[in-house]
């Protein structure tokens, strides 16, 4: 069971105990992400994320990292499009040690100068590395112009040129206006007493002013049905995605649209899978997911052509989701899209660090705590019909984006299939 405290300051602090567990995971989760950003202050959020272990006011970086590893720990972070967190994995007996140098760097972080110069450096050598890789090249095109003038379509990490004008000030000042008690979510798991951690957290935010938790919301974004080309004659292959409108997270039909792409193009039984690589061998990659957000969100079809085969590629699609459209899903395959589900949630949280993580998303997207034996017979409770009945509102692929990245012949449109 999730236990939860709202303390005077407005930090909310989640736990669940996991007695069989002889360790901990421990985070703190800011509400906003790169979605949060403007042009200009695009990567703000992935920078501080590097900063906060370049020193504090009791630790240097050099401190940092031996107390971490005395502590025999995993101490780690990362910026997503809508969460910042900063985390923290160690034995059940260093629970005090882990709480007071996760609390240090998050909120007591300093920013040396000479850091902040090598690190947007380093930042700007990352940018540049994931513009060298295809694939990511790829993605963060395609949401760029699906999400166009919507800070969902920013890049996570920034563009270059809007990482090297930040300056040490400017990011300074959104660290210190965003890192506050009331945007934070602190969550645990593992074997650890709820009344303990919120013990910690009461004594280390005493001299807090009071506040009230902020609300977890984005500008609404709207999805673009754009098909656009981009040439990368360095490449042997060609990129396709095609992005298809769908629900966001929250919405009670996720869990029919999870088994809808996983018999789609979710595994290797799914007919995407089995028709375009088993059967027709156009292609040795291709997929299909869901990419869901707080309002909003995408089914993407992924795959890797040759780009004589694109055309072949794009006519199997078609058909393929004309099939499902038409025909609807069989008894098996719902009965084993439903097994393959259950298993990837069951199996992926195996761990402390996956059960934090899972109670920080349903505290932060549900406002309360879902348990997985619910979630389960939701998924047993989807009938054909559920997912029959609007696979022609959410596979409208004359509605669809569609990027084709590489030597790919032409700037294509699902009209011509």
């Amino acid at each position: 069971m999730v236990e939860k405290t709202v303390l005077p300051c407005g930090l909310t602090v989640i736990s669940e105990n996991f007695p069989e567990f002889p360790s901990f995971a421990l985070s703190y989760s800011l509400k906003s992400g790169s979605r949060a950003e403007t042009a200009d202050s695009n990567g703000v959020h992935h920078l501080i994320e590097h900063m906060l272990f370049k020193g504090s006011r009791r630790h240097d970086l050099k401190q940092i990292a031996d107390i971490s590893d005395r502590l025999g720990g995993r101490l780690n972070a990362f910026t997503s499009k809508e969460i910042t967190q900063y985390y923290i994995k160690s034995i059940d007996e260093k629970l005090s040690e882990s709480f007071a140098l996760l609390s240090d760097i998050v909120f007591h972080s300093i920013f040396p100068e000479d850091e902040f110069v090598k690190e947007k450096n380093v930042i700007i050598q990352e940018i540049k590395e994931a513009d060298d890789n295809p694939e990511t090249n790829a993605f963060e095109t395609f949401y760029e112009k699906i999400y166009a003038g919507n800070a969902l379509g920013y890049p996570i990490g920034g563009r270059e040129k809007h990482v090297a004008g930040l300056n040490r000030g400017q990011v300074f000042t959104f660290y210190r206006e965003h890192y506050i008690p009331e945007n934070m979510l602190l969550s645990a798991a593992g074997n650890i007493r709820h009344r303990e951690l919120v013990a910690l957290a009461s004594d280390f935010f005493a001299a807090y002013p009071p506040g009230t938790p902020r609300q977890f919301k984005f500008p609404r974004a709207r999805f673009r049905p754009r098909r656009f080309h981009k040439k990368n004659k360095t490449l042997n292959q060609c990129y396709v995605l095609t992005a298809l409108d769908s629900i966001s997270l929250v919405s009670h039909l996720r869990h029919p649209i999870m088994i809808m792409n996983d018999i789609l193009g979710g595994g290797m039984s799914s007919r995407l899978f089995q028709s375009i690589r088993e059967e027709k061998g156009l292609a040795y990659t291709v997929s299909s997911f869901i990419d869901s957000y707080q309002e909003c969100g995408v089914q993407l079809i992924y795959a890797v052509i040759e780009p004589d085969k694109v055309s072949a590629y794009l006519e199997a699609v078609r058909s393929e989701i004309g099939r499902l459209k038409q025909k609807g899903i069989s008894d098996e395959e719902l009965e084993r899209a439903k097994d393959h589900i259950k298993s990837s949630i069951i199996l992926s949280l195996e761990n402390n660090v996956a059960k934090m993580r899972f109670n920080t998303s349903q505290e932060l997207y549900f406002g309360k705590e879902q348990k997985v034996a619910d979630i389960i017979s939701e998924i047993n409770a989807t009938s054909s019909r559920d997912i029959n009945g609007f696979c022609g509102k959410y596979l409208d692929l004359d509605q669809a984006a569609l990027l084709t990245y590489g030597r790919c012949p032409k700037k294509p449109d699902w009209q011509d299939y």
